[in-house]
């Protein structure tokens, strides 16, 4: 379930999109540790650095959208809280549990779809609220 960054996924703010694509790049590092079975440590110390990545764009990207003035801010939040806290919920599974092929790919799922549908929609919305910033302070 590899994720690939795709031109669609752009929301024309810079500093987001740097940001996903290494999310990107992270999550792909975490599946092909998965992938070759490195061992539980190694595979929970790329998913802990996927996670504390993820938590450290978020607020990145919150903070973009409270600059903007972008009206979903609040809902983009709960979104991205939904998202941690399911992440962490994964996390401890991991050290509970190990990588069991059930748990990878449950957590592989929802971090994919996840992702893809959050860009695509939300953050994509980011984009469009900052052109309208750029378009509306050149008239």
């Amino acid at each position: 379930m590899k994720v690939e960054w795709q031109e669609y996924l752009s929301t024309g703010v810079l500093e987001i999109d740097i940001q996903h694509k290494l999310l990107f790049e992270k999550y792909n590092a975490f599946l092909a540790a998965v992938e070759a079975e490195r061992g539980p440590e190694e595979i929970g110390k790329l998913f802990w650095f996927l996670e504390a990545y993820t938590v450290t764009h978020f607020r990145e990207e919150e903070e973009v959208m409270q600059r903007l003035g972008h009206t979903e801010l609040p809902r983009h939040r709960m979104e991205h809280h939904d998202f941690v806290r399911k992440v962490l919920d994964f996390k401890e599974r991991l050290k509970s549990e190990g990588p069991t092929p059930h748990l990878i790919l449950t957590t592989t799922r929802f971090i994919s779809t996840w992702l893809i549908n959050h860009i695509s929609v939300m953050d994509r919305a980011i984009g469009k609220t900052a052109a309208s910033k750029t378009s509306g302070s050149l008239e």
